[in-house]
């Protein structure tokens, strides 16, 4: 009998750790302008490291890239896809951002499967 209530306390105290947890921040929507600025973080943080996306680290010269060269390619049911040119390499890299602000994907075509 004290394993349930044990069992059941904790389930009874994880389920008020995640009412609290989301308490304090809304998870709406974001601007247009904050999936821009997202892109381009995103892209200068694809500098440092390979990400495993499949077109390996990017070179220093994206950490330059003019406000300009970044631009809404299209936006979805729930999601952006922010396209950020790089005129010294010639290429355009694509960033996939839900609308909700988090960052799925990225690669260099602008194709990502399953979105309408």
């Amino acid at each position: 009998m004290k394993f349930f209530a044990a069992i059941f306390t904790l389930i009874l105290l994880a389920g008020f750790q995640q009412a609290f947890a989301h308490s304090d921040h809304a998870h709406g929507p974001i601007s247009g302008a904050s999936a821009l600025q997202l892109a381009k973080d995103t892209t200068s943080q694809l500098t440092e490291k390979d990400a495993g996306l499949g077109f390996g680290k990017l070179s220093e010269s994206w950490k330059r890239t003019q406000d300009a060269a970044v631009k809404i390619h299209k936006k979805g049911s729930g999601y952006f896809i922010v396209s950020v040119a790089n005129a010294t390499e010639a290429k355009t890299l694509y960033v996939l951002i839900s609308s909700d602000g988090k960052v799925y994907d990225a690669n260099l075509t602008g194709e990502f499967d399953g979105l309408e």
